[in-house]
């Protein structure tokens, strides 16, 4: 979970519609993945706990994974080609994707407690996959505008401290409620302040890394199967990721800049004569130049605001209202 808040943080483009809400993952770290993947399967001991898994548990976390990366990605596929996502269809569209996503979760997560009973912790990742949204692309915002900013090493530090300490504080106690309501007020303070606002910025990364700590580390199952599956609803994420992202605009304009008459002959005479024709006794010299500027409309970025911060107290209800949740060991 550090390394998705990290990799996040410290990334200065858009983030295109893959197959990862941080983009597509290089074949060297594919492959990596899969060898230690493999290397784990034969080297563990079926006498152990971990060995020990409930019947069923891999077989229905795999068929979920599936059913939600592929799921994630249709949805994003159609929230995508919206071409004007402000308008009342674009807002139809996103909020049924929302919707959508939240009916496959608790399907889900119903599918997973018939075999494990620890199907919360997807509610837990969900939430903080959609706390997110807004936070990520404030970042993407602010890294794409000129002007001086706090490195992104500083910024991935504070992401991955933030995460640890709060696991930390969750280790003995349940802290699921201050976890929730951590990342219920990032979408919210949205509506106060935006990216624009450096220190504001960074106090909304920490207080996300922070509840993300909070809440997965109150829940965090006993299964390792599940808790794995958890960890990739963020990265599967992308629906949430679509529709807090801002729109990138580039405009090619023509402008006239002043220039000493001797240094404008010796440059393009031609130019100069066509300019002086059309404003005689001119000086000018003319110039093409492509400008690219981040942009969103503030009813969608508060509307956006306020739909991930419904999904987020949506996800604490599903999570309060379960009557059985694994809770951390001290091991």
């Amino acid at each position: 979970m550090s390394t998705w808040l990290a990799a996040q943080s410290s990334t200065g483009d858009l983030i295109p519609v893959s197959t990862s809400s941080i983009g597509e993952p290089a074949w060297a770290l594919l492959w990596l993945t899969l060898i230690c993947a493999v290397a784990c399967a034969i080297t563990v001991d079926p006498e152990s706990t971990i060995g020990k898994s409930e019947p069923g548990i891999a077989a229905t976390a795999l068929a979920v994974v599936t059913g939600l990366a592929v799921t994630q990605r249709i949805l994003s596929s159609v929230v995508d080609r919206q071409e004007d996502p402000s308008t009342f269809s674009g807002w139809l569209v996103m909020i049924a994707s929302t919707v959508a996503v939240l009916t496959l979760t608790w399907f889900c997560t119903r599918k997973l407690d018939a075999t494990s009973d620890s199907g919360g912790f997807l509610w837990a990742a969900t939430a903080v996959a959609a706390a997110a949204t807004t936070v990520f692309a404030d970042l993407t915002d602010r890294f794409f505008l000129d002007g001086d900013r706090t490195s992104p090493l500083v910024i991935t530090v504070l992401a991955i401290i933030a995460v640890v300490f709060g696991l930390r504080r969750s280790r003995h106690r349940d802290r699921r409620i201050v976890g929730l309501a951590l990342l219920a007020s990032i979408p919210l303070s949205e509506l106060i302040f935006s990216g624009d606002h450096e220190v504001a910025l960074l106090l909304r990364i920490v207080a996300l890394g922070v509840g993300t700590g909070l809440l997965l580390g109150s829940v965090l199952p006993s299964n390792p199967v599940i808790g794995a599956l958890g960890l990739t609803i963020p990265f599967s994420a992308l629906v949430f990721m679509l529709i807090g992202q801002h729109e990138i605009e580039t405009v090619s304009s023509t402008y006239l800049r002043p220039d000493p008459p001797s240094t404008y002959f010796q440059q393009d005479s031609a130019l100069r004569g066509y300019i002086d024709a059309i404003e005689p006794g001119a000086a000018y010299r003319a110039e093409a130049s492509t400008i690219a500027y981040a942009y969103e409309a503030p009813p969608r970025s508060v509307g956006t605001a306020l739909l991930m911060c419904v999904v987020v107290v949506a996800s604490g209800i599903a999570l309060r209202r379960r009557n059985a949740v694994d809770t951390p060991s001290p091991d």
